[in-house]
């Protein structure tokens, strides 16, 4: 049930950001006009190598959509991620408090070491590699306001890999390999891949960007859930949070046969 009434919580605050207000609607309107250029020269003859790669015609097909339907989702799904980023572990430590269980406790300190691990693989790749993103190299403007700003203008040159991407990805998995039910998983990997795909709508990251970033925390989710055993605290490895206990605790009958 908790995982179940967590994931519940996810889809308030999806949900929730469906409306955009004035300003947000103001800022949809310029990037919209000022990423006119960029759509339609995906139409015409006269492309560049570069324009014809897969990298930029995925980002095409997602930054030019018309949909009304696919830009509020995305839009919704971008601003969630920031909310849920800060809050799911603080989340999954006061469910831990509350139920005072060993399980829930071992759960909030996997998806704190997953995030950890995962946001800093992808600050390390981000200023190793140095990647330009779309509205660098591209007649594009950027939709998320921090970017369309240039507030901060080293974040223009860390495109790779997506952090948006990755942490999603990461919470997404390190919470339902911790809670293995249907109603944890897909509105997880719901969730994971709106955020994803919201970053080509804000003009922001490449496909290549967001599919490295979500390889990347679904990697450490993994990795940290696989190594449980060995990274958990040995006052969490009881039968309510460790699967080795659960094994430990199991009836063995043998048989013999003459």
């Amino acid at each position: 049930m908790g995982g179940r009434w967590t994931w519940a919580v996810v889809m308030v605050v999806l949900l929730g950001g469906m409306q955009p207000g004035a300003g947000q609607a103001q800022m949809r309107g310029a990037s919209e006009e000022s990423g006119a250029d960029f759509c339609r020269s995906r139409t015409t003859e006269a492309r560049t190598t570069e324009d014809r790669s897969l990298d930029v015609r995925g980002l095409a097909a997602v930054y030019c959509a018309s949909s009304s339907l696919v830009r509020g989702a995305l839009g919704a799904a971008h601003r969630s991620a920031r909310p849920l980023f800060y809050g799911a572990v603080p989340a999954a430590w006061a469910r831990a408090a509350a139920l005072g269980r060993p399980g829930p406790a071992a759960a909030a300190y996997r998806l704190t070491l997953s995030q950890g691990g995962a946001y800093g693989a992808i600050v390390a790749l981000k200023h190793a590699v140095g990647r330009p993103r779309p509205y660098v190299t591209h007649r594009l403007r950027a939709r998320a306001e921090r970017h369309a700003s240039r507030r901060r203008p080293g974040d223009a040159y860390l495109s790779f890999p997506s952090g948006h991407a990755g942490l999603a990805a990461t919470l997404a998995t390190s919470w339902s390999m911790s809670h293995p039910h249907w109603f944890v998983l897909a509105p997880g990997a719901l969730w994971a891949t709106g955020v994803a795909l919201s970053r080509l709508h804000l003009g922001v990251h490449y496909p290549s960007d967001i599919l490295a970033g979500a390889v990347l925390g679904v990697g450490v989710a993994v990795l940290v859930h696989h190594l449980r055993a060995t990274l958990t605290p040995a006052r969490w490895q009881t039968p309510g949070g460790s699967p080795r206990s659960h094994a430990q605790s199991l009836p063995v009958t043998l048989r013999f046969r003459f």
